[in-house]
């Protein structure tokens, strides 16, 4: 059984779409709302709740209920929690495995969105569990040459290369573009998380760009799918509606 609220959301809802309450119209007070509809002030304010969330209306005390939009606003806003930053929250230890200066060759270059002939640090690391010792993530990081003066504190930091790059040379990212594919997993990176031959995992390729949108730092990271997972959370937002 619909409640009174949703009964006169709906109502009001429909009015709006019809043109009934035309957008930059104020509704009636919740009193006269009340009072036409037989219902509480409470209800009233639980269904005006409800259709502000929708996107259609803005309510501000002392000016009233204005009418923001016809129809419901339907764009989402996003939030995540990738694999990787929840790696900070379980207790991971960065491991430092090697580090060596290298040339980009145009299959390299394509994957970093670098130029080709480009000179780089490649930093190669893994995160382990703290508890279990279990290996939670295989990576490639690599640093644009400038910036090798932070490669030896690499190993002894916990948090982003980026901030390391802003702490020492106060070049700040401004975008990060991220990639993420299926792909079953090396053998030799198997053998060494100590995964079953054919495993599959999610390669998640990052790149930090500065302000001119050139990378300072690639990340390409493989997360086993056994121990790992992606969430994204999306929530009406009501931006444009408040624009108009």
């Amino acid at each position: 059984m619909e409640t009174r609220y949703a009964t006169l959301s709906n109502q009001l809802t429909k009015r709006i779409g019809t043109g009934e309450y035309r957008v930059g119209d104020y509704l009636p007070s919740e009193k006269q709302l009340a009072s036409e509809f037989g219902v509480s002030r409470p209800t009233v304010r639980r269904a005006l709740d409800y259709v502000e969330a929708l996107g259609l209306i803005s309510r501000r005390r002392g000016d009233g209920t204005k009418v923001l939009a016809e129809k419901p606003f339907t764009e989402y806003r996003y939030t995540t929690r990738p694999v990787d930053d929840l790696l900070y929250g379980r207790g991971a230890e960065r491991i430092v495995t090697g580090q060596n200066d290298m040339v980009c060759d145009d299959v390299l270059a394509a994957r970093l969105g670098a130029a080709p002939g480009s000179r780089w640090v490649h930093v190669s690391q893994h995160r382990n569990d703290l508890d279990s010792g279990e290996m939670l993530v295989w990576g490639d990081v690599y640093i644009d040459q400038q910036f090798k003066g932070i490669t030896d504190r690499i190993a002894n930091y916990d948090g982003f290369i980026c901030d390391l790059i802003e702490e020492e040379y106060g070049i700040a990212v401004s975008e990060i573009q991220q990639t993420i594919r299926p792909v079953t997993i090396p053998d030799a990176i198997c053998a060494e998380m100590k995964l079953p031959t054919g495993s599959l995992g999610l390669e998640m390729t990052r790149r930090y760009l500065n302000y001119l949108k050139q990378p300072v730092e690639v990340s390409i990271n493989i997360f086993p799918a056994e121990r790992s997972a992606y969430t994204i959370t999306l929530s009406r937002t009501q931006e444009r509606a408040r624009d108009r």
